[in-house]
């Protein structure tokens, strides 16, 4: 299937060749780079673009086949009249240099080095007299012709050395052409793959949308199983490739099986003259690695074809060589290594080594590659590796969503003769799958109940009670969640759980505004999960957490550099687990007013996280933020869009509703309904306290006085002393200056909510003050904080309904302006006061009064004083 390529990432390059042909004192340029890095598409967008410019171009192209024929590359401009060679040529510089009018003309050369020698004495001449520009690309992995280099020594010739595409160039090329965002997992693997040689990557997507093996899936582009090389890549890397001596093969696939692999391992296997003889094809790199050197493939395609084309019986023997040379390296218990000889193991003509494929298994779950923990684990279990093989692998599919399938084997194991600390670690993989992946509280209650029956005192019970706290905690019961967690010591748990643990904590705490004691069980967390196998992702949701803690309490900048480490720490790992630092970056970047880049972020993470089965999990809970990012920003319908989305998401643990009910109260505010909007904040802020969530209690009464209410004080004061950080003094203030519409102290409120870093608290403080300052008929206070309002929303990308008020001094009542807001989407009086709880009359007469003090003739009149406004 081919598809359209725009030209990506090249903006300077294309400068550097446009400002050479432009150049009166250059002869042309040369751009230089690997096969397949888009050295031709280059130059000839840039010969498009002088043509277009009036410049005359004429393309030569080097070829095998011609480069045996005198004149071959240049037959289009060679006369029928005959003569001598010097005839021949002065004819070809005429013709190929020639233009219509006194437009300059400029000849694009391809692959030079493939050209015969009177071609090439043609460019010389050319470049010489300088009768025409010429512009060459040029492969830096052959061999340059003597012609080439006396030709480039003729003249002055401007140098593009152009690299590979950057993973980031790669994503942009890759949304481009297929028209949607593209999942970073698949990126990421297409990147690794292709190494961004756009050649490489054009083939392998292209016959991969053609095969449906990468499909649009909830809005994002998805790569499905492993990467396939098409048969038209295969014979262009074959030929690259060639044909290999047997030794000289056994190095090329011993890599292509299990780079990189140390030179002297290499020797070893293949030998030493088979290892120089590749290097000297350019099939290999070689690169020091601490105190040793390593070997990889010269590109990762090659590993792909040579996978696919080698006899299955020598890459069978050459993992089994390979993992045993690993295995007596003084490495061979090291975390990664140990994951390469399990992994090398799988297919391999080795026997099964029950005790390696396990310890694989964990390691590559320490990793983060879940997947391949579940084939490992698989193996062993096939190789009659009992209740630990169970254990690991229903770990492994729980943490990748597949809850059914983790449900089927963990149902199977054999429960008879297991120890109390085997039930008890039974039952908490089984109650967190039923949990967390299958979304089914009461049979994971039920499991709870069960395992806690079957072991008696001490550590095992200890365990279980932890799991049960868990589960209090997930089915939103803080408090008797508490309860049962805050007795028990989390060094004396098993790391899996003490980490599971310290989230439902570190979230408990945030929550309740004791940001210490969240702080101090997050670092916990993270400590246990340093030291546990077995929960690799868990440090993400402590993170989150962590970050939550931190947001409530109004240190934000702390939590900006929590979320920065969070990130730092997920960009390497396998699978989604790379997503899930970029989402609580979002997360970060919202608490900070930095909705630009939250609504990136979270669109990104929220999306791909729900597409790969984690959209009551994860995807759930990074699409709230990313739906209050958009609807800060004035999105309000993609806003309503995303919350609508996760409506049909079936979650019944952790409902997230104090979030969910700002994200909400934002879109209504957005769609002008505000009075409305102060009711859900306040519900929302009502059902926090009878949690006990008194910094979550805080930010919803925060939200309601962003959106006018001026009734929040006395609740605010009452929390001051119990909830911790600076967010409840600024809230405070904030609300006391708004009861008292006080535009000096509501300016105050904005620059603390600025040196707290929520920026969008301070764009509508700001903008309260210049309302304020209106209503005083202080009219250069008030311009002058409606001016800092929007330098403030500027910076934040924030369009709130505050916001639209500073902007529009219309003489309309905060009633008469909400009614206004709703008929200028097209609602009826009936539909207006429905939404309000009014009645028609009583909306009739708001509009009644509002077309009479504005002048207005009409409805439509007056809805569209403040749609001309928002425009």
């Amino acid at each position: 299937m081919r598809l359209a390529w725009p030209l990506v990432g090249r903006s300077r390059e294309m400068r550097v060749v446009d400002a050479a042909l432009s150049d009166p004192n250059t002869s042309g340029a040369v751009i230089c780079g690997p096969s397949g890095v888009g050295k031709s598409r280059v130059a000839r967008e840039a010969l498009n673009a002088a043509a277009s410019s009036g410049s005359e171009v004429r393309w030569v192209f080097g070829t095998s086949c011609g480069r045996n024929l005198p004149l071959g590359a240049l037959a289009s401009w060679a006369g029928l009249s005959g003569g001598d060679s010097l005839h021949l040529v002065c004819e070809v510089i005429e013709s190929l240099t020639a233009a219509a009018s006194a437009a300059p003309v400029i000849v694009g050369v391809d692959d030079p080095h493939l050209l015969d020698d009177l071609s090439m004495f043609v460019l010389q001449q050319i470049v010489q007299r300088g009768v025409a520009k010429v512009l060459l690309t040029e492969r830096d992995d052959v061999p340059i012709p003597v012609g080439v280099h006396e030709l480039l020594h003729l003249g002055q010739f401007d140098r593009v050395d152009l690299q590979a595409l950057s993973g980031e160039s790669t994503s942009e090329l890759l949304s481009a052409t297929l028209a949607g965002p593209v999942d970073p997992g698949t990126v990421s693997s297409l990147w690794k793959l292709t190494r961004g040689n756009t050649l490489y990557l054009r083939h392998i997507v292209e016959q991969a949308v053609a095969d449906e093996r990468l499909v649009n899936s909830s809005g994002y582009w998805q790569w499905s199983g492993e990467p396939v090389v098409p048969p038209g890549l295969v014979e262009l890397v074959e030929s690259r490739i060639g044909d290999l001596p047997v030794a000289v093969a056994d190095a090329v696939d011993a890599l292509a099986v299990g780079e990189p692999v140390e030179l002297a391992m290499l020797h070893r296997i293949a030998s030493t003259e088979a290892v120089e003889q590749a290097d000297l094809r350019g099939l290999i790199r070689l690169g020091d690695v601490d105190d040793r050197v390593e070997v990889w493939l010269a590109h990762p395609v090659y590993g792909e074809v040579r996978r696919r084309t080698a006899a299955q019986t020598r890459l069978r023997r050459l993992r089994g060589e390979l993992a045993e040379e690993l295995a007596t390296a003084d490495t061979r218990d090291d975390v990664r290594v140990l994951v390469r000889r399990g992994a090398l193991s799988l297919d391999s003509n080795l026997d099964p080594d029950v005790d390696l494929l396990l310890s694989a298994a964990r390691a590559a779950i320490a990793m983060g590659d879940l997947a391949l923990a579940d084939r490992l684990a698989k193996a062993a279990g096939r190789a009659d590796g009992g209740a630990e093989a169970m254990f690991v692998r229903g770990h492994a599919l729980s943490w990748q969503g597949l809850g059914e399938a983790a449900e089927e084997v963990l149902a199977d194991v054999p429960i008879a003769e297991l120890s109390d600390e085997e039930h008890a670690r039974l039952t908490y993989l089984r109650a967190s799958n039923l949990l967390w992946a299958l979304a089914e509280p009461g049979r994971a209650e039920a499991v709870i109940t069960a395992g806690a029956a079957r072991v008696g005192m001490g550590p095992a019970q200890a365990s279980i009670e932890a799991v049960r706290g868990v589960y209090l905690f997930a089915v939103d019961r803080p408090g008797e969640a508490l309860g049962v967690l805050e007795d028990l010591v989390l060094d004396e748990l098993p790391p899996v759980v003490g980490a599971e643990t310290a989230w439902a904590l570190a979230t408990m705490y945030a929550d309740a505004g004791r940001t210490s004691d969240a702080v101090t069980a997050a670092e916990a967390g993270y400590e246990i999960a340093v030291r546990c196998s077995d929960a690799p992702h868990m440090r993400f949701n402590i993170a989150d957490s962590h970050v939550t803690a931190l947001l409530l309490a109004g240190r934000v900048s702390e939590a900006v550099e929590v979320a920065e480490w969070a990130r730092g720490q997920a960009a390497d790992l396998p699978g989604t687990a790379h997503l899930l630092g970029p989402a609580i970056a979002g997360r970060a970047a919202l608490g900070s007013g930095r909705l630009v880049e939250a609504c990136e972020l979270l669109e990104q993470a929220a999306g791909a996280l729900s597409a790969t089965g984690h959209a009551q999990g994860w995807g759930y809970r990074y699409g709230i933020p990313r739906a209050t990012a958009l609807a800060m920003r004035g999105r309000w319908r993609e806003a309503q869009a995303v919350l609508e989305e996760l409506e049909s998401v079936r979650r019944p643990f952790r409902r997230l509703d104090y979030e969910k009910s700002v994200a909400a109260a934002w879109v209504t505010a957005g769609q002008g309904a505000v009075s409305e909007a102060v009711a859900m904040s306040r519900a929302a802020a009502d059902m926090a306290a009878v949690n006990g969530r008194f910094a979550a209690e805080v930010v919803c009464l925060q939200m309601a006085a962003q959106f006018g209410d001026r009734s929040c004080v006395m609740r605010l004061q009452e929390l001051e002393g119990t909830v911790e950080g600076s967010r409840i003094g600024a809230v405070l203030r904030f609300a006391n200056a708004l009861h008292h519409c006080d535009g000096a102290e509501l300016a105050t409120a904005s620059e603390g909510f600025e040196q707290l870093r929520d920026g969008v608290a301070a764009v509508d403080a700001a903008a309260h003050a210049a309302v304020a300052y209106r209503r005083g008929e202080l009219r250069g206070s008030a311009l002058g904080c409606a001016a800092r309002a929007e330098s403030l929303a500027d910076q934040c990308g924030a369009d709130t309904p505050t916001l639209r008020q500073a902007r529009e001094p219309i003489p309309i009542t905060d009633r008469e302006r909400e009614i206004v807001l709703l008929i200028s989407q097209g609602m009826s009086s009936r539909d207006v006061a429905e939404r309000l709880t009014l009645s028609t009359r009583t909306v009739e007469g708001h509009i009644y009064r509002a077309m009479a003090k504005t002048g207005t003739a009409s409805r439509e009149e007056l809805a569209a004083l403040l749609t001309m406004k928002r425009a």
